[in-house]
């Protein structure tokens, strides 16, 4: 009776503490959906306190008046700067591709990747890795740099092969915008 007690106790704590959501598949890092709120660097001065207890939604409207909103950097030109270039400048490819838009890529990171897909305000929509079948059939542990960006979705498809990559491959497709949004690349 003491060890089904004894027993009974543990499985009861363990289940208090223990994690028991499903584990996800990820390809990258998880990364948080929405930007975190991070408190004001500059102390409010000791004058300011009574009126923030007596009025908060007042110091809150004047706060916001005073931020300083800077655009986000211009995706695309981050990924020139790192030496990421246009697909179709490496070989015969389109532009815009319909259900990628504007690929770029490191020559010397292919045919793995990443591949980095903008739409026409270059805004980064999705990153794409290219998984050659054989290196899959060859039980291959491949390594690519990953990606910073939240991803929402992930699309795995087979491809015969293209310019650039003319093997048989698959294509994993980390989009970081939402379904309805993919219709930004779709033509």
């Amino acid at each position: 009776m003491r060890k089904a007690l004894v027993s009974a106790a543990l499985v009861a704590l363990l289940a208090l503490i223990a994690d028991v959501r499903r584990p996800a598949a990820q390809f990258a890092p998880f990364w948080p959906q929405a930007p975190q709120q991070l408190p004001p660097a500059a102390a409010r001065p000791a004058d300011n306190v009574e009126q923030i207890r007596t009025a908060p939604h007042r110091v809150r409207k004047a706060h916001k008046k005073h931020e300083v909103v800077r655009p986000s950097p211009d995706q695309r030109k981050v990924a020139e700067k790192n030496g990421y270039q246009r697909v179709s400048d490496l070989v015969n490819f389109p532009k815009f591709f319909p259900g990628l838009g504007i690929i770029f890529v490191k020559p010397d990171s292919l045919p793995l990747g990443p591949f980095l897909c903008f739409d026409r305000r270059d805004r980064l929509v999705a990153t794409v890795y290219m998984v050659p079948i054989k290196d899959i059939d060859d039980h291959k542990s491949l390594e690519a740099v990953g990606s910073a960006q939240p991803v929402d979705h992930v699309s795995f498809y087979f491809n015969p092969g293209h310019p650039g990559v003319d093997v048989p491959h698959y294509h994993v497709v980390l989009w970081h915008v939402t379904k309805q949004q993919e219709a930004r690349v779709a033509k």
